[in-house]
């Protein structure tokens, strides 16, 4: 918008009328007669064909708003700088340039907004978004034909890409970086930019904004920090084992790029998990609950359930419209309901006798992500579970009483698993169930 001069205030309309129309908006634009021929030589034509005057004509209120706000937000980030010191000035000081940040971010948003806005102009929307995407395809098209670079661009999304530099070492990554983001930014008008960020030294792209690395953000950097977007890693849905196992996988398979050492880690997680020597506390869920807009034609989510046994014992309990609420998955019977085995993490705690369904949490919470990303070089994460030597574990069930009755429910007691067969009385072996 800075660049191109996008505004209301600085609209032509159509090269070409609609309808024989120059519609703008929801409202007609009527020129007046030869006043695009005057300005023919100051006119900038969006790839969508609506025409801007330029910014030596008449600088845009659009303009204009967002490089104050991008100049305040440079004030408040160099202020930030001198407040090391006090912890308290510094968040609101970048609680506000947040907020700077968010209204440049939306001001496109606005112009856009044809049902809630107030101004709604799909024109300049049409002309902000294709714009950039013409920026792009350029910025694309330069380094794929760059023959000197040896680069290819293997994906490029709104304003960022990602190059490909195959056999190049870290410091001839840097450089070409450098040589690139100087070409493209001097073939767009400023304040259009592109900054080279990082290197990336080993990486996954999994797909679109899912990718993770090893990454150097400067050419002196002896130790890659770790950066991941849009996998386990960093999502707030899985439990805190999903996370460190991805994690840890993926440092290995950097440092090492040996299979068999990623095998043998996940293989002593999992063992870890099966023997019931894992710590529950890396295995809680936190999930989002919306109490009363569940259907009830099918089973709720885990998390419902927990809350609502909670609210039975206390309605105070009630967990707050899209509130997160906690809950472990414990093993049962088999048949048993996943909804059925979710409880609440103190309750499972204070329970020694219960253990953590590892099964489910092995095939269903663990090798899923595991397999998304190690698929990618033709290793089976679900095989290296199955072909794992495991405990067979038996589930002991009494011959005298019947299947999940307990003799004391609020506490296990070990009389539970012995059964008198001898008579009271006489002492000779019993016939009848009671022992008597």
């Amino acid at each position: 918008m800075i660049a191109y001069n996008y505004c209301y205030s600085t609209c032509l309309g159509r090269v070409q009328p609609f309808q024989e129309k120059y519609k703008f908006g929801v409202v007609n634009l009527d020129l007046p007669n030869g006043l695009v021929g005057q300005l023919k030589d100051n006119v900038t034509v969006a790839p969508n064909g609506i025409m801007y005057v330029k910014s030596n004509v008449r600088r845009g209120l659009l303009g204009r708003m967002l490089t104050e706000l991008l100049d305040t937000r440079v004030m408040v980030k160099q202020a930030m700088k001198g407040a090391k010191n006090d912890r308290a000035l510094k968040r609101v000081l970048d609680a506000r340039q947040l907020g700077l940040k968010y209204i440049a971010n939306v001001t496109y948003g606005y112009t856009s907004a044809s049902y809630s806005g107030r101004m709604p102009a799909v024109e300049i929307a049409d002309s902000i978004v294709q714009s950039g995407r013409e920026t792009l395809e350029k910025a694309i098209m330069l380094v794929n034909s760059t023959k000197k670079w040896g680069a290819q661009v293997v994906y490029g999304d709104t304003d960022s890409m990602f190059i490909y530099l195959r056999g190049k070492t870290k410091e001839e990554a840097f450089r070409i970086g450098y040589e690139m983001a100087d070409a493209v930014t001097a073939m767009n008008p400023a304040p259009v930019k592109l900054k080279f960020e990082k290197v990336y030294l080993p990486c996954v792209l999994m797909a679109k904004k899912r990718y993770v690395g090893f990454k150097y953000e400067s050419v002196d950097a002896e130790e890659p920090g770790f950066d991941a977007k849009g996998i386990e890693t960093v999502r707030r849905d899985g439990v805190l084992a999903q996370r460190k196992m991805v994690e840890n996988c993926l440092k290995i398979l950097f440092r090492t790029q040996d299979l068999s050492e990623i095998k043998e880690y996940c293989c002593r997680s999992w063992t870890k998990l099966l023997e019931n020597r894992a710590s529950a506390q890396d295995f809680i869920f936190a999930k989002e609950v919306r109490m009363g807009s569940y259907s009830e034609a099918g089973a709720p989510p885990p998390g419902v359930m927990v809350a609502a046994r909670k609210m039975l014992e206390d309605p105070n309990y009630e967990p707050q419209y899209a509130e997160r609420v906690p809950y472990v998955i414990a093993r049962g019977t088999s048949g048993s309901r996943l909804v059925d085995r979710a409880m609440d993490p103190l309750d499972f705690l204070n329970n020694s006798a219960l253990q953590l369904d590892a099964d489910y949490y092995i095939t269903r919470v663990l090798i899923p992500p595991l397999e998304r990303i190690f698929n990618l070089v033709g290793a089976d994460v679900k095989q290296w579970y199955q072909e794992m030597p495991k405990l067979a574990t038996v589930e002991h069930n009494s011959p005298r009483k019947a299947r999940g009755l307990s003799l004391s429910p609020g506490k296990p007691n070990i009389d539970e698993h012995f059964s008198n067969t001898q008579c009271f009385i006489c002492g000779r072996p019993s016939v009848d169930s009671e022992g008597v």
